[in-house]
Protein backbone atom coordinates (compact mmCIF):
# COMPACT_ATOMS: atom_id res chain seq x y z
CA UNK A 1 0.00 0.00 0.00
CA UNK A 2 1.37 3.30 -1.35
CA UNK A 3 0.31 6.78 -0.57
CA UNK A 4 0.47 9.52 -3.63
CA UNK A 5 0.53 13.37 -3.11
CA UNK A 6 -0.38 16.04 -5.96
CA UNK A 7 0.31 19.12 -6.34
CA UNK A 8 -2.54 20.59 -8.05
CA UNK A 9 -6.05 19.54 -8.09
CA UNK A 10 -5.59 18.04 -12.32
CA UNK A 11 -3.39 15.39 -11.24
CA UNK A 12 -5.74 14.07 -8.45
CA UNK A 13 -8.15 14.10 -10.48
CA UNK A 14 -6.93 12.52 -13.01
CA UNK A 15 -5.35 10.06 -10.38
CA UNK A 16 -8.83 9.04 -8.54
CA UNK A 17 -11.96 9.97 -10.55
CA UNK A 18 -11.92 6.84 -13.06
CA UNK A 19 -11.90 4.82 -10.00
CA UNK A 20 -14.47 7.19 -8.03
CA UNK A 21 -16.60 8.17 -11.16
CA UNK A 22 -17.94 4.11 -10.73
CA UNK A 23 -20.20 5.39 -7.52
CA UNK A 24 -19.99 9.46 -8.94
CA UNK A 25 -23.62 10.35 -6.59
CA UNK A 26 -22.02 8.76 -3.71
CA UNK A 27 -18.08 11.24 -3.94
CA UNK A 28 -19.77 13.68 -5.61
CA UNK A 29 -18.79 15.84 -2.51
CA UNK A 30 -14.71 15.12 -2.97
CA UNK A 31 -14.78 15.17 -6.51
CA UNK A 32 -16.88 18.22 -6.82
CA UNK A 33 -14.82 19.78 -4.47
CA UNK A 34 -11.11 19.42 -6.21
CA UNK A 35 -13.07 20.13 -9.53
CA UNK A 36 -13.97 23.21 -8.15
CA UNK A 37 -10.03 24.01 -7.32
CA UNK A 38 -8.64 23.45 -11.01
CA UNK A 39 -7.80 26.49 -12.33
CA UNK A 40 -6.78 28.25 -9.40
CA UNK A 41 -4.59 27.99 -7.09
CA UNK A 42 -4.73 24.36 -6.22
CA UNK A 43 -0.91 24.62 -4.49
CA UNK A 44 -2.35 25.11 -0.98
CA UNK A 45 -4.87 22.23 -0.82
CA UNK A 46 -3.85 18.75 0.44
CA UNK A 47 -4.70 16.17 -2.07
CA UNK A 48 -3.96 12.67 -1.66
CA UNK A 49 -4.73 8.93 -2.64
CA UNK A 50 -3.64 5.81 -1.27
CA UNK A 51 -3.62 2.42 -3.50
CA UNK A 52 -2.63 -0.72 -3.15
CA UNK A 53 -2.81 -3.79 -5.50
CA UNK A 54 -6.53 -3.51 -6.02
CA UNK A 55 -6.23 -0.28 -7.49
CA UNK A 56 -7.45 3.25 -5.26
CA UNK A 57 -8.40 2.84 -1.61
CA UNK A 58 -9.13 6.12 -0.70
CA UNK A 59 -8.98 9.46 -1.77
CA UNK A 60 -8.29 13.03 0.00
CA UNK A 61 -8.73 16.74 0.01
CA UNK A 62 -8.26 19.32 2.91
CA UNK A 63 -8.67 22.97 1.12
CA UNK A 64 -8.11 25.55 3.98
CA UNK A 65 -10.18 25.50 7.00
CA UNK A 66 -12.86 23.09 5.32
CA UNK A 67 -13.12 19.33 7.02
CA UNK A 68 -10.70 16.85 5.45
CA UNK A 69 -12.58 14.84 2.82
CA UNK A 70 -12.19 11.29 2.42
CA UNK A 71 -13.77 8.87 0.03
CA UNK A 72 -13.35 5.03 -0.28
CA UNK A 73 -15.31 2.22 -1.62
CA UNK A 74 -13.65 -0.24 0.61
CA UNK A 75 -15.43 -1.90 3.49
CA UNK A 76 -12.51 -0.47 5.57
CA UNK A 77 -9.67 2.00 5.21
CA UNK A 78 -7.19 -0.38 7.42
CA UNK A 79 -3.70 1.06 6.83
CA UNK A 80 -4.98 3.72 4.86
CA UNK A 81 -5.99 5.66 7.33
CA UNK A 82 -2.58 5.35 9.42
CA UNK A 83 -0.93 6.24 6.13
CA UNK A 84 -3.00 9.46 5.95
CA UNK A 85 -2.75 10.88 9.70
CA UNK A 86 0.99 9.95 9.27
CA UNK A 87 1.29 11.96 6.00
CA UNK A 88 -1.07 14.92 7.12
CA UNK A 89 1.46 15.01 10.66
CA UNK A 90 3.99 15.49 8.75
CA UNK A 91 3.00 17.70 6.31
CA UNK A 92 2.21 20.12 9.24
CA UNK A 93 -1.93 19.67 8.66
CA UNK A 94 -3.89 19.56 11.48
CA UNK A 95 -7.43 19.19 9.97
CA UNK A 96 -10.21 20.58 12.14
CA UNK A 97 -13.02 18.24 10.80
CA UNK A 98 -12.92 15.30 8.98
CA UNK A 99 -16.27 13.85 6.82
CA UNK A 100 -17.13 10.88 4.85
CA UNK A 101 -18.26 7.65 5.55
CA UNK A 102 -18.62 6.84 9.02
CA UNK A 103 -16.36 3.78 9.00
CA UNK A 104 -13.98 5.78 7.25
CA UNK A 105 -14.19 8.74 9.37
CA UNK A 106 -14.02 6.64 12.65
CA UNK A 107 -10.72 4.64 11.01
CA UNK A 108 -8.95 8.40 10.16
CA UNK A 109 -10.02 9.79 13.84
CA UNK A 110 -9.04 7.16 15.63
CA UNK A 111 -5.39 7.00 14.17
CA UNK A 112 -5.55 10.95 14.16
CA UNK A 113 -6.20 11.23 18.02
CA UNK A 114 -3.90 8.40 18.50
CA UNK A 115 -1.28 11.08 17.77
CA UNK A 116 -2.39 14.13 18.55
CA UNK A 117 -3.79 12.78 21.95
CA UNK A 118 -6.73 14.82 21.10
CA UNK A 119 -10.71 13.94 20.25
CA UNK A 120 -13.06 13.29 17.89
CA UNK A 121 -16.68 14.38 17.74
CA UNK A 122 -19.35 14.12 15.76
CA UNK A 123 -20.94 16.90 14.89
CA UNK A 124 -23.72 15.95 12.24
CA UNK A 125 -25.23 12.72 10.99
CA UNK A 126 -26.04 13.54 6.87
CA UNK A 127 -27.36 11.30 4.63
CA UNK A 128 -26.53 11.85 1.01
CA UNK A 129 -29.59 11.95 -1.79
CA UNK A 130 -29.70 11.63 -5.35
CA UNK A 131 -32.50 12.17 -8.42
CA UNK A 132 -32.60 11.77 -11.70
CA UNK A 133 -36.63 12.73 -12.04
CA UNK A 134 -38.45 14.98 -10.80
CA UNK A 135 -41.54 13.85 -9.47
CA UNK A 136 -44.22 15.92 -9.34
CA UNK A 137 -45.42 17.79 -6.59
CA UNK A 138 -48.03 20.83 -5.48
CA UNK A 139 -46.01 24.07 -6.33
CA UNK A 140 -46.35 27.37 -3.71
CA UNK A 141 -47.53 30.32 -5.64
CA UNK A 142 -44.59 32.05 -6.89
CA UNK A 143 -41.57 31.45 -9.55
CA UNK A 144 -37.67 30.32 -9.36
CA UNK A 145 -35.94 32.88 -10.63
CA UNK A 146 -31.38 33.49 -10.50
CA UNK A 147 -30.35 35.60 -7.96
CA UNK A 148 -29.18 38.85 -9.30
CA UNK A 149 -26.70 41.79 -8.25
CA UNK A 150 -29.12 43.59 -5.76
CA UNK A 151 -30.38 40.18 -3.82
CA UNK A 152 -26.49 40.42 -2.44
CA UNK A 153 -27.73 41.49 0.97
CA UNK A 154 -30.65 39.50 1.56
CA UNK A 155 -28.37 36.14 0.18
CA UNK A 156 -25.67 37.40 2.39
CA UNK A 157 -28.13 37.47 5.43
CA UNK A 158 -29.59 34.52 4.73
CA UNK A 159 -26.16 32.39 4.21
CA UNK A 160 -25.43 33.85 7.62
CA UNK A 161 -28.58 32.77 8.93
CA UNK A 162 -28.71 29.04 7.51
CA UNK A 163 -24.98 28.19 8.65
CA UNK A 164 -25.87 29.45 13.07
CA UNK A 165 -29.35 27.21 12.23
CA UNK A 166 -27.18 24.44 10.67
CA UNK A 167 -23.68 24.37 12.72
CA UNK A 168 -24.67 26.78 16.35
CA UNK A 169 -22.00 29.49 15.14
CA UNK A 170 -21.09 31.19 11.82
CA UNK A 171 -18.16 33.27 10.55
CA UNK A 172 -19.86 36.29 9.27
CA UNK A 173 -17.36 37.99 7.59
CA UNK A 174 -16.16 34.67 5.43
CA UNK A 175 -20.00 34.14 5.07
CA UNK A 176 -20.46 36.80 3.20
CA UNK A 177 -17.74 36.84 1.12
CA UNK A 178 -18.29 33.30 0.08
CA UNK A 179 -22.34 34.58 -0.98
CA UNK A 180 -20.27 37.14 -3.16
CA UNK A 181 -18.54 34.99 -4.85
CA UNK A 182 -21.15 32.40 -5.24
CA UNK A 183 -23.31 35.23 -6.79
CA UNK A 184 -20.73 36.26 -9.32
CA UNK A 185 -20.79 32.37 -10.36
CA UNK A 186 -24.17 32.26 -10.95
CA UNK A 187 -25.24 29.69 -8.38
CA UNK A 188 -27.86 30.85 -6.20
CA UNK A 189 -31.06 31.31 -7.17
CA UNK A 190 -34.50 32.49 -5.20
CA UNK A 191 -38.25 31.67 -4.84
CA UNK A 192 -40.01 34.75 -5.12
CA UNK A 193 -43.44 35.17 -4.36
CA UNK A 194 -44.33 38.89 -4.61
CA UNK A 195 -41.06 38.96 -2.32
CA UNK A 196 -37.86 36.30 -2.24
CA UNK A 197 -39.47 33.30 0.13
CA UNK A 198 -36.73 30.93 0.19
CA UNK A 199 -33.41 29.87 -1.30
CA UNK A 200 -31.43 27.24 -2.51
CA UNK A 201 -28.65 27.08 -4.97
CA UNK A 202 -25.89 24.94 -7.02
CA UNK A 203 -22.71 23.66 -6.27
CA UNK A 204 -19.84 21.38 -7.08
CA UNK A 205 -20.53 19.78 -10.64
CA UNK A 206 -18.76 16.79 -11.31
CA UNK A 207 -19.19 14.65 -14.81
CA UNK A 208 -22.47 13.96 -14.17
CA UNK A 209 -23.95 15.74 -11.39
CA UNK A 210 -24.54 18.88 -9.63
CA UNK A 211 -25.35 19.53 -5.91
CA UNK A 212 -28.62 21.43 -4.25
CA UNK A 213 -27.49 23.48 -1.37
CA UNK A 214 -27.92 26.15 0.89
CA UNK A 215 -31.60 25.40 1.16
CA UNK A 216 -33.45 28.28 3.27
CA UNK A 217 -36.52 29.82 4.26
CA UNK A 218 -36.23 32.52 6.86
CA UNK A 219 -38.57 31.06 10.45
CA UNK A 220 -41.69 33.33 9.13
CA UNK A 221 -41.97 31.95 5.29
CA UNK A 222 -41.44 28.23 6.34
CA UNK A 223 -44.48 25.50 5.81
CA UNK A 224 -46.15 27.03 2.59
CA UNK A 225 -43.79 24.80 0.44
CA UNK A 226 -41.27 27.62 -0.42
CA UNK A 227 -38.44 25.50 0.09
CA UNK A 228 -40.12 22.58 -1.77
CA UNK A 229 -40.57 24.35 -4.99
CA UNK A 230 -37.54 25.75 -5.03
CA UNK A 231 -35.41 22.75 -4.79
CA UNK A 232 -38.19 21.03 -7.30
CA UNK A 233 -37.46 23.53 -10.14
CA UNK A 234 -33.85 23.98 -9.31
CA UNK A 235 -33.30 20.50 -9.99
CA UNK A 236 -35.75 19.87 -12.75
CA UNK A 237 -33.50 23.09 -14.03
CA UNK A 238 -30.11 21.19 -13.67
CA UNK A 239 -31.48 17.77 -15.33
CA UNK A 240 -32.98 19.91 -18.59
CA UNK A 241 -29.44 21.74 -18.70
CA UNK A 242 -28.07 17.80 -18.96
CA UNK A 243 -27.03 16.30 -15.58
CA UNK A 244 -28.30 13.18 -15.05
CA UNK A 245 -28.78 13.30 -11.23
CA UNK A 246 -28.81 16.11 -8.53
CA UNK A 247 -27.71 15.13 -5.23
CA UNK A 248 -28.12 17.14 -1.68
CA UNK A 249 -27.20 16.31 2.21
CA UNK A 250 -29.66 16.49 4.88
CA UNK A 251 -29.04 16.51 8.67
CA UNK A 252 -30.49 13.15 9.73
CA UNK A 253 -31.84 14.97 12.72
CA UNK A 254 -34.14 16.68 10.55
CA UNK A 255 -37.40 14.54 9.37
CA UNK A 256 -38.46 16.83 7.97
CA UNK A 257 -36.40 17.94 5.13
CA UNK A 258 -36.12 14.49 4.81
CA UNK A 259 -39.23 13.69 4.15
CA UNK A 260 -39.88 16.86 1.72
CA UNK A 261 -36.60 15.60 -0.56
CA UNK A 262 -38.55 12.12 -0.61
CA UNK A 263 -41.81 13.66 -2.23
CA UNK A 264 -39.85 15.54 -5.18
CA UNK A 265 -37.97 12.20 -6.07
CA UNK A 266 -34.78 12.41 -4.14
CA UNK A 267 -33.34 8.57 -3.35
CA UNK A 268 -31.10 7.92 -0.26
CA UNK A 269 -27.13 6.93 -1.44
CA UNK A 270 -25.41 6.82 1.77
CA UNK A 271 -25.04 7.95 5.06
CA UNK A 272 -21.96 10.38 6.23
CA UNK A 273 -20.61 11.84 8.99
CA UNK A 274 -18.96 15.28 10.08
CA UNK A 275 -16.79 14.69 13.04
CA UNK A 276 -14.81 17.72 14.75
CA UNK A 277 -11.14 16.62 15.65
CA UNK A 278 -9.83 18.64 18.35
CA UNK A 279 -6.45 17.89 21.43
CA UNK A 280 -2.97 18.58 21.52
CA UNK A 281 -1.65 17.80 17.81
CA UNK A 282 -3.78 20.92 17.16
Amino acid sequence: MELFGFGDAGAFLEAVEPALLEREAAHSLLLGSAAALQGSDSGGAYLAAVRDRGGLVAAALLDGARPLLVASDREALGAAAELLARDLADAGRTPAAVHGRERHVAAFARCWTDRSGGTATVVMRQRLHALAEVRRVALPRGALRPAGPDDLELLADWVVAFEREALGDADVPRLRAAAARRLAAGEPYLWVDELPRAMAATARPTRHTISINAVYTPPAERGRGYATGCVALLSERMLAAGRRACVLFTDLANPTSNAIYARIGYQPVADFVLVELDGAGR
